[in-house]
């Protein structure tokens, strides 16, 4: 998690609200996507639509007459394309083009150009290794998931664009090292390319069987959230597919590692039972394809070492490294036993001074600071898609009882216990921190008022149902919840009113018999719920 000051977040979130240069598709191909969700579009009227981009007409026909389908006669209209390979494939097919044209336009008149030129061999080069593992896996839609690959990387543009300078220094740490660059990018931005690619594949409205692999290609692990049941096992396999593609460039473009091809061939057999030698066969071969691939599409591609020459490669320095280690003598090996030492020291004081700036240091939770920047970043997500957002304020219930009489000592117990109750039920995308004193607060995206209250009934249950034991003392302790939901139709206009809502809410609560929830929906019918007053439901007293 950054350490950066909030306004960070900010700067990049203005960004991708002022910035009128980000990339953008063609007119052409947008109007493409919307005759295609029009199920009565006839072939001849996407095809005079295509035509009126002769560029864009005459490299369809030249790659659907390619080895890249493989069409054994050839292909000379439109409306012929359309007919062989389905209108869904031909849309595919003018998205990728569209796609790669805004890459290689970035290339030419950016400052970080060298970047951008990397960046879009090397997305073609994840396009065509998930492409072939899609055909490998009989996944029925390998140009849905070249066009996924090709636009998995796509947010980095944002900040090879309006950083060059700072995202150079992440790309070379992330090619030397085994840190991930996504964990690079939230500690130096606040923020990640895949979240920024979601924003860019929404704002092009592309269908959430592309956005939602885009933005979780870095975590194949578990169902995503908001996808409905009958698309979930179909989602699952895109991310997997992606993540797979991700791996593989990996290998190719960063610092070679046997561990990268031993990740890449234990996720192929995980998700798809692939053994070793396909996964060999595939790298063996994929740098050739990705060659024609790039010919076929009109690109030029600096020619890619392949996967023999990189062993090769790796061979070799082995081999220089078990002769300087034979050569070297006691003190050098003792030399580089401390310096191993202290690298791993000096690791260990880093990762302790990063918990200490974003850790509560008492319940080992995030803290405020830390909640902040999360509620930031995710209050935009939740504006700018519509998908709702949760915040649950919690507070014990006369804490300040159990410090006065039976000590601090068991009071800061108490919390650490409770922190790590409700820290063991939550969800992965769930962030819970210490707001202060005894009071924790929950950020819980894409959840509805409905589920937030369902969770902060289980954390308030969980909470009253343990026994809090010190020494020969036990202790019993409630909680009271005020949860908050943004939606569609909240009129929020900042982060900082969905917290005062959720804590007006835990006030409510407090007011209304402590070791309970106040929600939303009881305010609006607080006038049957409670006894107070108008004036006094506006300036409900603060209880402990």
């Amino acid at each position: 998690m950054s350490s950066l000051p909030n306004h960070r977040i900010k700067e990049i979130i203005q960004i991708l609200d002022q910035d009128r240069e980000l990339p953008t598709l063609s007119p052409i191909v947008q109007k493409v996507l919307r005759l295609i969700s029009d199920e009565n579009v006839s072939i001849n009227e996407l095809a005079t639509v295509i035509k009126n981009d002769v560029s864009l007409s005459f490299k369809i026909l030249k790659v659907v007459n390619s080895a890249f389908y493989g069409f054994t006669r050839k292909v000379s209209t439109l409306s012929q394309a359309m007919v062989i390979l389905g209108l869904s494939a031909v849309k595919n097919l003018a998205l990728s083009m569209s796609i790669l044209e805004v890459m290689m336009k970035g290339s030419k008149v950016t400052k970080g150009a060298q970047d951008f030129k990397v960046f879009w061999e090397r997305s073609l080069f994840a396009a065509v290794a998930a492409r072939r593992m899609s055909i490998l896996a009989k996944f029925p839609y390998e140009e849905e998931i070249f066009i996924a690959a090709l636009l998995q990387n796509v947010g980095m543009l944002v900040f090879i664009k309006h950083y060059p300078g700072e995202y150079t220094k992440l790309i070379e740490e992330a090619r030397r090292t085994t840190t991930p660059i996504i964990n690079l990018e939230d500690q130096q931005f606040g923020i990640n390319h895949t979240m920024l690619g979601e924003f860019l594949a929404n704002k092009w409205r592309l269908p959430r069987a592309l956005t939602v692999p885009i933005l979780r290609h870095h975590e194949p692990e578990g169902t995503p959230m908001g996808v409905e049941d009958e698309d979930k096992e179909d989602i699952e396999k895109r991310i997997q597919l992606i993540h797979l593609s991700h791996l593989a460039t990996t290998i190719f473009y960063d610092e070679f590692r046997p561990d990268r091809v031993t990740q890449l061939k234990e996720g192929s057999e995980k998700y798809f039972g692939f053994g070793n030698q396909v996964i060999e066969d595939l790298l063996v071969n994929l740098s050739e394809e990705v060659k024609e691939v790039a010919e076929f599409f009109g690109l030029s591609l600096e020619s890619a070492a392949s996967y023999s020459e990189l062993l090769a490669a790796a061979n070799i320095e082995l081999g220089k490294l078990n002769l300087s280690y034979e050569q070297m003598n006691i003190e050098l090996v003792t030399a580089r036993k401390r310096a191993e030492d202290l690298a791993t020291q000096l690791s260990e004081a880093n990762r302790k001074l990063e918990d200490m700036a974003n850790l509560d240091g008492l319940t080992q939770i995030f803290n405020r600071r830390v909640f902040q920047n999360l509620i930031t970043r995710e209050f935009y997500r939740s504006n700018r898609y519509g998908h709702p957002l949760s915040c649950i304020m919690i507070d014990l219930d006369h804490f300040k009882q159990i410090n006065d009489n039976e000590g601090h000592l068991v009071g800061d117990h108490v919390l650490r216990d409770v922190a790590s109750l409700m820290q063991g039920i939550l969800r992965k995308s769930d962030f819970l921190a210490r707001y202060g004193g005894e009071e924790f607060v929950l950020l819980s995206p894409e959840t509805d008022l409905k589920g937030a209250t369902v969770l902060a009934e289980k954390l308030r249950i969980i909470i009253e149902k343990h026994p809090f034991k010190f020494e020969s003392k036990s202790l019993s302790v409630t909680v009271s919840i005020g949860v908050s939901t943004m939606t569609k139709e909240s009129d929020y206009k900042k982060e900082d009113d969905l917290i005062k809502n959720a804590d007006k809410n835990l006030y409510a609560a407090k007011n209304n018999g402590r070791n309970r929830i106040w929600t939303d929906t009881d305010n609006r019918t607080k006038a049957k719920a409670s006894h107070l007053t108008a004036p006094e439901k506006e300036n409900i007293p603060i209880l402990t």
